[in-house]
């Protein structure tokens, strides 16, 4: 659901594509982070970087920049903290800017709850519409 196009702004394959493309630089930016905080190298899955996977950060951060989710609601569907996931929103960010995506924010007030997000969605052909 978090992927559809009318949230993300772009299609499932053209995001497909950013998570490949990207990956390589995430785990940098996460190496750069960490030995600035820490002044070490990270071990292998340290927990305040692997909490999510690439897909799931990178998402996180194009939600974020559309303003199609709150950040409360977006760490509870991803089943994360809410602390964890705005750490994770600054090297999505750097990431996005890199690439050089574009993200168009989306109009009026982000979705507070599982029903104002499933409004925002893209219309399914033979798909039921849902009254809220």
């Amino acid at each position: 659901m978090l992927t559809d196009p009318a949230l993300t702004g772009m299609s499932r394959s053209a995001f497909e594509q950013l998570v490949t493309v990207s990956e390589p630089y995430w785990d940098a930016l996460a190496e750069a982070a960490f030995r600035r905080r820490f002044h070490r190298p990270r071990s292998y899955l340290h927990p305040q970087t692997s909490s999510l996977d690439h897909f799931h950060r990178l998402l996180a951060a194009v939600l974020r920049r559309r303003n199609a989710v709150t950040s409360t609601l977006l760490a509870q569907l991803l089943e994360v903290g809410r602390t964890n996931l705005s750490n994770q929103f600054q090297d999505g960010h750097r990431l996005l800017d890199l690439h050089r995506i574009s993200v168009t924010p989306l109009p009026g007030s982000p979705a507070r709850t599982l029903e104002q997000l499933r409004a925002r969605l893209s219309p399914v052909p033979g798909r039921p519409e849902e009254e809220t």
